[in-house]
C-alpha cells in the first residue's frame, strides 16, 4: 500500500512523553510513514524511541534550533503528498486523519486542515478550533480553554492553524520553504500560514473530528514569556510595520504599558528590554499581506480570544477519597476561564460538596461527558450544598457556573461509593 501522508513529530528531551506518542504514532502506521527529527535531546528519548518504534525514521539533528527548524529537517525526507505536523504531546486516531485526507483532497485551495483540538483527557475543554493573530504580532489558538460541551460538526474555514495537529499539502510547504528558522519557538505555525495566505491558500477546521493535546509540557511559563515576545516582536516587524520593518508606534506604548504593570507588581521585567532589542536588531523582510488577509487575520474576535492557562491542581480535593482539583482552579477557585475540573475515583458513588458564589449571583452546573448532572442557583456568600450521583467509570467532571465572573469556591468535598 502506498502512503500519502507523513507524520513529522519534533522531539526535544522527551522522554517522558514517548509512550503515549509512540502508542498514538503505531495505530497510524498503517496510514502513514513516520519521521521523527530529534533536536539533539539529552536524555533517554533516542534510546527509547529505538526501543518503543524501531520501524520509526529518527533523524539526529546536531544541535537543538528549535520548532521550526526540526520541522524542517524532517520535511526533506517527506515523499508523501501530504504531511501531517503532529507534537509529542498531542494524538490523534487513525479514523480522525482519514477525515482530514478526504477534506483536503476534496478542498485544493486549502493548504492545511486541523481537527477540533481537546485538552488531554477533558475532552470537553478546547485548546484550538483554529488560529489567528492580533495587532501585536502575537499568534493565538480560537476558543483556548473553553468549555465547549457541543461543539459544531461543520468544516469551516479558519485564518490560520495550529502545528500542534494539522494535515498540510506537501507542495504547498514546499512553495515557501517551510518554517521560518528565526522563530524558535511559538507562533511559527502562524507565520508559516500568513506566508501560505500570502499565495492565495486557504486553512479549514473539521469539527467533525476531534484530537487531543496536553497543556505546558514543552516548556515552563518563564522561558514561553520569552519565546512569545521573541516571536511577536518578530512578526509585528515582519508584517504590521511597512516597509522599513520598525516596529509600530501602538505595539511600543503596549510593550511599555506591559513593563510597567509588571514593575508594579514587583514581577521580573528587565528580561523585556534585551529581549526586544535583540530582536529588533535581526534583519527582517517585510512581508506585504493583501489588506484583506491581514484585516482577516487581525480581526477583533471577542467572543474567540483564549482564556488564562489556568493552574492545574494536584492537590486533593479530599485526600481520603482521591478527589483533585483539575484544570481551572487557582488557589482554590474557579479561575476566570469559566470552570473548574474534577477527578474522582472510577467506582460508582455520591460527590458532596459546598459551593459559594464570591462576586454575583447564578447558577452552577456539574458536567460529565455525558451532559449536565445536576444544576443548583447560588446567592452572593451563601453556600449552598450539592450532592451528585456519579456513574461507574466517571472520572472526569467539570463545575461550571453560567457567569464567568462568579468566582466559585468550594469545600467540604466528599465522595462516598
Amino acid at each position: 500500500m502506498n502512503k500519502t501522508i507523513t507524520v513529522v513529530i519534533v522531539t526535544w528531551n522527551s522522554s517522558k512523553l514517548l509512550p503515549a506518542l509512540a502508542q498514538t504514532v503505531n495505530e497510524l502506521e498503517p496510514l502513514c510513514n513516520v519521521v521523527i527529527s530529534d533536536n539533539s535531546s539529552t536524555d533517554d528519548t533516542l534510546k527509547i524511541l529505538a526501543e518503543m518504534l524501531p520501524w520509526v525514521e529518527v533523524m539526529k539533528n546536531p544541535h537543538n534550533g528549535g520548532f521550526g527548524y526540526g520541522n524542517n529537517r524532517a520535511l526533506e525526507a517527506c515523499k508523501t503528498p501530504y504531511v501531517l505536523f503532529l507534537n509529542t504531546d498531542a494524538c490523534i486516531s487513525v479514523s480522525a486523519l482519514e477525515v482530514l485526507l478526504e477534506i483536503l483532497e476534496k478542498n485544493k485551495s486549502a493548504a492545511a486542515v486541523q481537527p477540533l483540538i481537546r485538552l488531554w483527557e477533558w475532552p470537553l475543554i478546547t485548546l484550538s478550533a483554529g488560529a489567528a493573530m492580533t495587532e501585536y504580532g502575537r499568534g493565538y489558538d480560537y476558543d483556548f480553554m473553553h468549555f465547549q460541551p457541543f461543539p459544531s460538526v461543520e468544516t469551516v474555514e479558519v485564518p490560520a492553524v495550529t502545528a500542534a495537529v494539522s494535515l498540510f499539502r506537501r507542495e504547498a510547504l514546499q512553495a515557501t520553504g517551510g518554517f521560518d528558522e528565526r522563530i524558535f519557538m511559538y507562533y511559527e505555525d502562524t507565520d508559516l500560514c500568513l506566508r501560505l495566505r500570502e499565495r492565495g491558500y486557504t486553512f479549514l477546521l473539521a469539527q467533525s473530528v476531534e484530537a487531543e493535546h496536553m497543556m505546558g509540557v514543552s516548556s515552563n511559563r518563564r522561558i514561553a514569556d520569552r519565546w512569545e515576545l521573541e516571536s511577536s516582536t518578530y512578526l509585528a516587524r515582519k508584517y504590521l510595520s511597512g516597509e522599513k520593518c520598525q516596529l509600530p508606534a501602538y505595539w511600543k506604548k503596549m510593550e511599555l504599558k506591559t513593563r510597567i504593570s509588571l514593575l508594579i507588581s514587583r514581577k521580573p521585567w528587565f528580561w523585556r528590554i534585551s529581549t526586544v532589542h535583540k530582536i529588533e536588531k535581526l534583519p527582517v523582510k517585510h512581508v506585504d499581506l493583501p489588506d484583506s488577509v491581514l484585516q482577516d487575520i487581525i480581526a477583533p474576535r471577542p467572543l474567540r480570544m483564549p482564556f488564562n492557562r489556568s493552574v492545574d491542581n494536584t492537590k486533593a480535593l479530599c485526600t481520603e477519597n482521591d478527589v483533585i482539583f483539575g484544570p481551572g482552579w487557582l488557589d482554590g477557585r474557579i479561575d476566570n476561564c469559566g470552570f473548574g475540573c474534577i477527578q474522582v475515583p472510577a467506582r460508582a458513588g455520591s460527590l458532596m460538596f459546598l459551593a459559594e458564589s464570591l462576586i454575583i449571583s447564578g447558577s452552577l452546573a456539574l458536567w460529565s461527558k455525558n451532559g449536565a448532572i445536576i444544576r443548583k442557583f447560588l446567592r452572593v456568600s451563601e453556600r449552598t450544598g450539592f450532592k451528585a450521583d456519579i456513574d461507574e467509570g466517571i472520572t472526569h467532571l467539570y463545575l461550571v457556573p453560567d457567569r464567568r465572573k462568579q468566582r466559585i469556591e468550594i469545600d467540604n468535598v466528599s465522595f462516598t461509593s
